[in-house]
């Protein structure tokens, strides 16, 4: 029971958190009804890898969190372009939303609903989803962000390609991504400093 308490109390620090940089002036950026649906797919509990950057219960919500930082400050930093101010916190934060169909917890038979309303075991073991609904990946984020908001069309293409060259049959599209928005190649920088220096 101490245990999930402690994560019920995690829960409500990562809400805080989320809701207090996903504003602009005090105005929010996410609505209701987003926040209540990245609440019940998980967001704020599910691994942001099996293997690899944020493979434990929480870790989607810290690499995503350190994407948005980074690619706000850069924002900041090199005076970035955006067809809307509130650009570079969506798709910081949202950019791995596809890891909510990517992931599923192995021992969920002992389901326990956390304070986020989120389902988890009382000891999650996290492993990749034998049924995901999309396939993809920066386009499956697109796809499932599509369900409860209107992204513009650079959201879009950042999202999409924040994984850069790593997609290597897309490199002509990546390339032309980044000749019509810069910010798709400074996401795509903002996800590699947060996975791979540092390992969030």
């Amino acid at each position: 029971m101490n245990k999930m308490k402690m994560i019920t109390q995690n829960d409500a620090v990562m809400h805080k958190q989320f809701l207090d940089f996903m504003q602009i002036d005090g105005r929010p950026i996410i609505n209701v009804d987003t926040m209540d649906w990245l609440i019940g797919q998980g967001f704020f509990v599910k691994p942001a890898a099996i293997k690899h950057h944020g493979n434990h219960t929480g870790g989607l919500f810290e690499h995503s969190m350190m994407v948005a930082q980074v690619l706000v400050e850069m924002t900041q930093k090199f005076d970035i372009p955006w067809t809307r101010p509130e650009s570079p916190y969506i798709v910081g934060m949202l950019h791995d939303v596809c890891k909510l169909d990517d992931y599923i917890d192995e021992n969920a038979s002992d389901v326990v609903v956390m304070g986020s309303g989120s389902p988890i075991s009382k000891d999650p073991k996290w492993t990749y989803n034998p049924a995901p609904m999309f396939a993809g990946h920066g386009d499956k984020s697109v796809m499932m962000l599509s369900q409860v908001m209107t992204l513009t069309e650079e959201e879009m293409l950042c999202i999409r390609f924040h994984m850069g060259a790593y997609v290597t049959s897309e490199w002509d599209a990546f390339d032309r991504a980044i000749r019509k928005y810069q910010s798709v190649l400074f996401t795509h920088t903002a996800d590699m400093y947060a996975s791979k220096v540092k390992d969030v």
